[in-house]
């Protein structure tokens, strides 16, 4: 049976041992699944495993049974904290990221709650798998036995990793999170927060443990597998700033992955990876399955589409203007600024196609064509009208069509037939991610060498573009890596915690004014009318998230993260 077929039905047994949960360091009950009666067959153990993904996408887990509130699958959201994009109006921002973005969040807000009990509840299920599935050896046979530890003990460490990132941070002087290895007792179920050091310990080993068990390649779509499981243990490093240790590792991926008879590659077409077209190919390390029915789906299309889609997305996400002015022209060389007359359509159709093919390929700009509801194509101007020549008008959230819109994760035509349920998978772990990766711990542990310009050089054909100078030194490298994270990740993300690891405890290296604090413009230069939200607030507490209230509350071991509060 497929995981996404069996999902529901693994939730029904976990929440109901939940229902009367308060909170994640609540018991589970005695008839729950933690119980001897849950653990006893095959089904069983089957449904606490996959049970234990369900907080990936946390359907169930809150007050709404269809959203994200904070989960991995809704992290993509947060990109809206860095420079290049941003949380626009309320339109279905169940994750709070206009309040982090606007710096007006409390310690109360559910932005810190939600994320909160969405991974400290998969580590509960984690956990309980842990205790249980080691008595049930003579039940399932040895195969089966090892690839569910292998599972689970990635899970754990999945879910601490986005603890640590968004909590705490991974290096040494950051505060850490509360760490939780098994079912606590009553009395010992309130604690204070570990040290990186202490998590990272478990992680690590967690993953070892994962790698040993699991298949190269996932044995059901969206199950854990060792390359995965190696991804996110050179990652553990390289966030430290062991950039040896995580040389190593994503060395040893590179070489595992050469001599694999399943290899893992770039797939042929950038655009395609972001939609149902080009989903299940070869560069899918690690992805959320996605079905267009309920319970199933993801909300990224109705947070990053526009009005003409037909899921009538919302523009919660806008990508900035620093963001496609980041990106190079086609010959490689940097954008000079000079904009074109937005009024001249061929104009501007032909400054778009000297830049690098990615831009179009992630966002819809002035004079973009956007296949709609209904299989219209509209094409994207401002002002808004109605016009139908030479096509029918797209429409943003933002009716004066001023500001750019993601085209990444979003359907076209009919694709999505139910409203917050799209189809289109969310990759959490792909190849290219691996190579830039791996181009950076080596260039940090060692300086540049030809395996970092030649993992950079396979990420810029595929994307149809010059390849890197051979020259300068490690720090000139080093930005060039950066530079290639945000054209190849952006919307994905990953670039508030690549934010997060460069730049937060270097604050010589970030200027929080010149970054952050600006009114957010349109393509045209001019600021945005966006009378549901504040300019950007991004001040240095913006580094990590509030521990949430309510375990402030409950808990007086734990300390508020700096600049907070209680």
């Amino acid at each position: 049976m497929m995981m996404k077929q069996i999902f529901k039905l693994s939730l029904l047994v976990l929440v109901a041992s939940l229902s009367s949960c308060t909170g994640f360091l609540d018991t589970a009950p005695e008839d729950g699944i933690g119980s001897l009666e849950m653990w006893t067959t095959k089904e069983h153990a089957d449904l606490g495993v996959v049970g234990a993904y369900s907080p990936i996408k946390c359907f169930n887990i809150g007050s709404d049974p269809y959203s994200p509130a904070g989960c991995i699958s809704s992290n993509a959201m947060t990109d809206t904290y860095t420079k290049y994009a941003f949380a626009w109006g309320t339109g279905f921002d169940d994750t709070g990221c206009r309040y982090f973005c606007n710096n007006s969040a409390t310690t109360s807000y559910g932005i810190f709650s939600n994320k909160w009990l969405a991974d400290y509840t998969g580590v509960q299920y984690c956990n309980l798998a842990l205790d249980n599935l080691p008595r049930m050896k003579t039940v399932l046979d040895e195969e089966t036995f090892n690839l569910y530890m292998g599972e689970v003990h990635f899970l754990r460490a999945l879910y601490y990793f986005d603890l640590l990132t968004f909590y705490s941070g991974h290096k040494s002087q950051d505060p850490g999170v509360p760490l939780y290895t098994s079912m606590p007792d009553y009395d010992k179920a309130y604690r204070p927060r570990s040290t990186p050091a202490d998590v990272r310990h478990l992680m690590i080993e967690d993953l070892q443990e994962a790698a040993g068990k699991l298949p190269w390649r996932s044995y059901e779509k969206g199950r854990a597998n060792r390359c995965a499981a190696l991804v996110l243990l050179g990652k553990i490093y390289l966030y430290a700033g062991n950039f040896a240790l995580a040389s190593d590792v994503f060395s040893l991926i590179i070489e595992e992955n050469s001599h694999s008879a399943d290899k893992y590659s770039l797939y042929s077409d950038y655009a395609e990876l972001f939609t149902q077209k080009g989903e299940d190919n070869n560069e899918s390390v690690l992805v959320i399955d996605c079905v267009n029915t309920y319970g199933n789906g993801s909300r990224l299309d109705l947070l990053y589409s526009n009005r003409s889609a037909n899921c009538a997305g919302t523009n919660t996400s806008i990508p900035t203007k620093e963001l496609v002015d980041s990106y190079l022209m086609a010959d490689g060389s940097k954008y000079n600024g000079v904009a074109p007359d937005w009024s001249n359509r061929d104009a501007v159709n032909n400054f778009f196609a000297s830049r690098d093919p990615r831009l179009d390929a992630s966002i819809i700009r002035p004079y973009g064509l956007f296949v709609g509801k209904d299989n219209i194509t509209y094409e994207y101007r401002a002002p808004y009208d109605t016009r139908t020549a030479p096509y029918a008008c797209m429409r943003s959230n933002h009716s004066s069509n001023t500001n750019y819109c993601w085209r990444k994760f979003c359907n076209e035509g009919n694709e999505t037939t139910i409203r917050r349920h799209s189809g289109i998978d969310i990759p959490l772990i792909r190849w290219a991610d691996v190579l830039l990766l791996y181009a950076e711990s080596v260039n940090e542990s060692s300086g540049p060498s030809a395996e970092v310009f030649d993992a950079l050089d396979a990420v810029r054909r595929r994307a149809h573009m010059p390849i890197v100078s051979r020259q300068g030194d490690q720090s000139v490298v080093r930005q060039l890596i950066r530079d290639e994270r945000v054209y190849e990740l952006a919307g994905e993300g990953h670039l508030y915690p690549d934010w997060q690891r460069w730049f937060a405890h270097n604050d010589s290296d970030f200027d929080y004014e010149a970054l952050t604090n600006q009114n957010i413009l349109g393509y045209d230069g001019v600021p945005l009318a966006l009378t549901q939200v504040s300019t950007r607030n991004f001040t240095k507490r913006n580094w990590r998230y509030a521990i949430p209230q309510s375990e402030i509350d409950v808990n007086p071991a734990l300390v508020q993260s700096e600049g907070w509060g209680n």
